[in-house]
């Protein structure tokens, strides 16, 4: 019986022993089973990163593309992910960040991959982005891509450069040769011709009005607490101007209305025979003389309300050039939010998937 059962235990032994060595019979299977294992779990990383991106959680997506990027370095998704990782810094306002990725993207793709291509439109819509028109202009300056040639259009709108934008715009619309592009133009053109219909401020009315009212130059550049300040400021200096009264001030009304009261009295007395007389010739006149002294009083006030007039007057005038600058670019701004450059943004872009 022991004998039995020991057979069958030696049995059991080496049938566990060839069944594992049918599972690994080579170190290339163990490779094989193990690049499954690593592909399997990067496509799951893929695709939820693909998820957090869509969903809007930048920061964690970010964290999870540079956990791709580290343990799949040599990966031909790479391009794709660095992609991705400029736009969530995009999103996220990181605009330097995001144009040195995607400058990864434009140096390691060739010229004919659309990775790259997607890459270098988004890097030139960064520009607009920061506000750096004049870096856009020079980046493109020789372009003959369309999406190029209209941030340029865009970034001389915004540095209201009317004929170049006009210039720009025309020819990528020549170069896109496409209905879409036609509808999508259309706006932006009214946008520049519609400027010069723009009610703007003449600096000589500003002037006049300003010399007719204090302050008034500044009511008509609807700059109200300023005109305010002003016009508080002038009718105060000439309130005070018309309180003044030099004879109250120096008490010349009061001696000549009580001429006692304006009597000194002296302590230093010295009697001659039997009277008393002051000393020396400090003697009580006969006749008094009252000097005025208005113009010390009168010139302060109103040197003040005349400078205060006369500056804001000019200050209007000068102005008037950077107010009607301001009211363009509130113009742009507000028609910019509507007919934005990234109505253009509808290129291809990578995704993050493997290529089939």
């Amino acid at each position: 019986m022991r004998k039995k059962n020991r057979q069958f235990i030696i049995c059991f032994f080496f049938s566990i022993l060839f069944s594992q060595q049918d599972v690994y019979r080579s170190v290339d299977d163990i490779k094989e089973e193990w690049s499954g294992y690593t592909s399997y779990q990067k496509e799951e990383m893929l695709s939820f990163s693909e998820f957090l991106f869509k969903e809007g959680y930048y920061e964690r997506c970010l964290l999870t593309l540079f956990e791709l990027t580290y343990k799949f370095s040599d990966d031909p998704i790479i391009p794709n992910i660095n992609y991705h990782i400029a736009r969530c810094y995009e999103e996220m306002g990181s605009y330097v960040l995001a144009q040195r990725y995607y400058q990864k993207v434009i140096d390691t793709e060739p010229t004919t991959s659309f990775v790259r291509k997607a890459a270098n439109y988004r890097f030139s819509h960064v520009f607009l982005l920061m506000g750096n028109e004049t870096a856009l202009i020079n980046y493109v300056e020789n372009s003959e891509d369309p999406y190029l040639v209209t941030f340029k259009g865009y970034a001389h709108l915004k540095k209201q450069n009317w004929e170049e934008a006009r210039t720009s715009f025309i020819f990528a619309q020549s170069i896109f040769n496409h209905e879409h592009y036609n509808q999508l133009m259309t706006p932006i053109f009214k946008i520049i011709e519609d400027v010069g219909d723009l009610p703007m401020h003449n600096k000589y009315l500003v002037f006049l009005s300003g010399s007719m009212i204090p302050g008034g130059g500044q009511f008509l550049l609807k700059e109200s607490q300023a005109g305010q300040g002003v016009f508080i400021s002038v009718g105060m200096m000439l309130l005070i101007n018309s309180w003044i009264d030099s004879q109250s001030l120096l008490g010349a009304k009061r001696f000549s209305e009580s001429e006692g009261n304006s009597i000194p009295i002296y302590k230093n007395f010295k009697s001659i025979n039997s009277s008393r007389v002051l000393h020396n010739k400090d003697q009580i006149p006969s006749f008094l003389k009252m000097n005025r002294s208005k113009l010390k009083f009168v010139i302060p006030p109103a040197l003040v309300a005349t400078s205060l007039y006369i500056s804001s007057s000019l200050q209007s005038f000068f102005n008037t050039k950077k107010k009607n600058e301001e009211l363009i670019q509130f113009y742009l701004f507000e028609e910019l939010k509507r007919y934005s450059a990234s109505r253009f943004l509808d290129f291809p872009e990578p995704v993050l998937k493997l290529s089939e």
